[in-house]
């Protein structure tokens, strides 16, 4: 079935965005963090050799073997990072060639329909001249009738031999254009993907080129959100943001099974993608690196895809993920596979063997444990000693691993998912024994249960931890154990041990709660978008009373939520207007759930409503709307990286200057004017008020302002309202349109008494609202 390209689909042609989630360090960072690295490395070799050489206890010589092998693979693990992420490789693309032959495939196995449609209609709506492909291994009827009324293509498959592979390599047997953008069904590209990454084709040595992979389900099992610091956080980020651009240095960046455009001779020149494991995207690239090809890794974030929404979703694609590197490590161990220059032996080596840090993890869970249990020592060193080198042991590597990681480390929230994985990661290493083959399960998407077996390993730790604490307090004060204690009381050991064992616990009671609180309950992703809007009740045909401003908060193709500072009762029919990219809509709805809340500026009433029946072309429109503009608009309010020099000046300033009112958060419309001398105000509509304090009030606005303009506002419903002049405006662009942050600075009004003094006590400034 051939692919229509509609072209009235892609008459946006805004610029493309600059949105590279690699850190860039200015030169004298970069070498601070090299030399810190270096130090960090030096002393750790120096720290093993003094445990091998000093400190094993032949009292009990299994344990402290254990340990000190432990410890040992970690310093490995930092060897191989250091080498990964030494210098990291940033690119700029060249413009895409004109008249280049590309072919969109889109992986689909069993995917809720409106997932694949929306992946769909993405891909159809890309800039650049191409088809589109959904490669069906569900083989599901409703999905070819979705193709064929999209006017995209359809390829079936008999059977599903080599799963994702396989269909992959059928595709390639039926389709013709030289370059394929490969996506899976979750993963909607931004208009602008081809544009941006096709250029780097130019050299005809290049295989591949892959993109990040980011995800616009921030409140999924894999992110920690800031809102207050407005900082993002995604356990994948070290890897994409870090990890692949330190590989791309050496020629070892790899393809990711989804995100990545490839050529097609290059992937013929090895028989197509390859099927010896279930993690072909790796093994693949493994493969064309062998032959001679070279691939590159593109920083900018060009899709949005869906990340594991809970805890039982996350463990299937991380033992996927690691019994095919597993596997790979045993059919073709890539320190003896012919073809690789050393650096992608090396680079391609450490990606394999981080499973077996799973390893390292679970002897370093078990030992305070078991000290606590037998009164075993695995140490035999004075306490000074030890404690003398173990402080700054501890010390560089932490600050050595968040200065290598530029930003995006955050080692308390990467030991978190550490701890999560790690059982995960212990059964992942039996697919380097499997003989048969393994079966590749695709990642759960929609709504699901978390059970206990999902979190029961981190529990039995959390359990173990406590009982072990509790037997050495009470076999200490019978003397059932001897802990080695002193005249003075508790021995350092003891006492290193107690602190071990509370940090292993406080990761493991973590991992059971946000596993629990993890089961998903939508069965479709809710975009975070903010639109001002006014609602308006509908009894009958006739509308009941005033439209009212409100805000929404979310949305999809089903439905919405809005606040504003009134009531609409369920099963209230609604109308609501929506100003999206494409224009204005109008939408009808019924209100289904109605919650209060109460703010410092009265009570706001946050609505659910499901959309009543409306054409397909709207839903459509809503779908794109949300994909290229709300996804990333609402990715640049958040920073994704803070650097540990810049954490510390933050730090620093606040200490220095600490902050000083409040600002207040307020997510409502609120209507505009602008103030002229001589003139009537100009009515500049709504936008939303995000915040205000005493002295700023900030704003989301479609039109920028400049600076110095004299404003005014009012917040329908409250009491919030004012006037000041606009400091700055940023712009917030998406490739759709772009929207406006402004901060105005609120007018100081005259206090009749005491003026004087309070000036001098505190700014004269007075609050706009109670």
């Amino acid at each position: 079935m051939s692919t229509t390209v509609d072209p009235a689909a892609t008459a946006s042609q805004r610029p493309a965005l600059s949105a590279n989630t690699i850190p860039q360090l200015p030169h004298l960072q970069e070498l601070t963090v090299r030399v810190i690295a270096s130090l960090a490395l030096l002393y750790s070799v120096y720290w093993i050799w003094w445990r091998w050489t000093a400190t094993l206890n032949w009292s009990h010589p299994i344990f402290s073997v254990i340990l000190v092998l432990a410890e040992t693979a970690g310093l490995l693990s930092m060897c191989f990072f250091i080498f990964n992420v030494w210098k990291l490789q940033r690119r700029e693309p060249p413009p895409a060639p004109a008249g280049l032959a590309v072919d969109v495939f889109i992986t689909c196995f069993d995917e809720p329909l409106q997932l694949i449609r929306r992946t769909a209609i993405g891909a159809r709506a890309i800039r650049y001249p191409h088809g589109t492909y959904l490669l069906d291994d569900g083989k599901r009827e409703e999905v070819l009738a979705m193709a064929r009324e999209l006017g995209i293509g359809y390829v079936r498959r008999k059977g599903n031999q080599h799963a994702k592979a396989g269909n992959l390599n059928h595709a390639l047997k039926v389709t013709r254009a030289e370059f394929i953008l490969q996506l899976d069904a979750d993963h909607v590209p931004l208009p602008n993907i081809l544009d941006r990454m096709l250029g780097y084709f130019e050299n005809p040595k290049l295989a591949m080129v892959q993109s990040p992979q980011d995800f616009y389900n921030t409140d999924s099992f894999t992110h920690v959100v800031n809102d207050e610091g407005r900082r993002l956080w995604e356990e994948n980020r070290l890897f994409f943001s870090i990890v692949q651009p330190g590989l791309d240095r050496v020629n070892a960046s790899f393809f990711c099974g989804s995100c990545g455009v490839l050529r097609r001779s290059a992937l013929e020149s090895i028989g197509g993608f390859s099927t010896q494991t279930i993690t072909e995207d790796m093994e693949t690239s493994l493969i064309l690196h062998s032959r001679g090809w070279e691939t590159y890794y593109h920083g900018e974030t060009l899709a949005y895809g869906l990340a594991p929404a809970n805890a039982t979703q996350y463990h299937v694609q991380r033992l996927r993920w690691g019994q095919g590197t597993m596997q790979i490590m045993r059919k073709m161990n890539p320190l003896l596979l012919p073809g690789l220059a050393w650096k992608q032996r090396v680079a391609y080596f450490s990606a394999l063997i981080v499973y077996l840090d799973a390893i390292q993890r679970l002897v370093f869970y078990l030992a305070p444990i078991a000290f606590f249990l037998t009164g075993w020592l695995p140490v035999s060193a004075d306490n000074r000693e030890f404690l003398v080198r173990l402080i700054p042991f501890m010390l560089l590597r932490i600050t050595a691993f968040e200065l290598l990681a530029r930003g995006t480390g955050y080692m308390l929230i990467a030991e978190r998912y550490n701890m999560t994985r790690f059982w995960t990661y212990l059964r992942a290493i039996g697919g380097f024994f499997a003989k048969k083959p393994l079966k590749f399960n695709v990642t759960p998407k929609g709504a699901g249960d978390v059970p206990f077996k999902t979190y029961a390993p981190q529990l039995c730790l959390a359990v173990l931890s406590v009982v072990a604490v509790v037997w050495a307090f009470t076999a200490r004060y019978y003397s059932w154990v001897d802990y080695h204690d002193g005249d003075v009381g508790l021995s350092a050991a003891f006492v290193v041990n107690l602190i071990w064992v509370a940090w292993n616990l406080y990761f493991a009671a973590y991992v059971v709660q946000h596993s629990i609180q993890s089961r998903q309950m939508r069965a479709d992703h809710r975009f975070a978008q903010k639109i001002p809007t006014r609602v308006r009740a509908i009894l009958g045909d006739a509308m009941d009373g005033a439209a009212v401003p409100a805000t929404t908060q979310d949305i999809n193709s089903s439905g919405l939520s809005f606040r504003c500072t009134c009531q609409f009762p369920r099963d209230t029919l609604v109308e609501i207007p929506l100003r999206l990219s494409a224009g204005e809509i109008v939408t009808f709805a019924i209100v289904t759930h109605v919650t209060p809340i109460e703010t410092k500026h009265g009570t706001v009433y946050q609505h659910g409503v499901v959309f009543q029946e409306m054409p397909i072309a709207t839903r459509d429109a809503i779908e794109l709307h949300s994909a290229h503009h709300a996804i990333p608009h609402a990715r640049q309010q958040y920073r994704q990286s803070m650097p540990l020099v810049e954490n510390v000046e933050n730090a620093m300033e606040r200490l220095v200057h600490p902050r000083g009112p409040r600002r207040i958060a307020v997510g409502l419309p609120a209507l505009l004017g602008m103030t002229k001398e001589g003139t009537a105000d100009v009515d500049l509509g709504m936008g939303l008020l995000e915040e205000w304090s005493e002295t700023d009030a900030r704003f989301v606005v479609d039109n920028p302002m400049d600076p110095g303009t004299e404003i005014r506002w009012d917040v329908p419903g409250t009491t919030i309202s004012g006037r000041g002049r606009v400091a700055f405006t940023r712009a917030v662009e998406s490739p759709l349109r772009a929207s406006f942050v402004i901060v105005v600075r609120r007018e100081v009004e005259a206090t009749p008494r005491f003026t004087g003094l309070r000036r001098w006590l505190t700014p004269a400034t007075k609050l706009a609202t109670p």
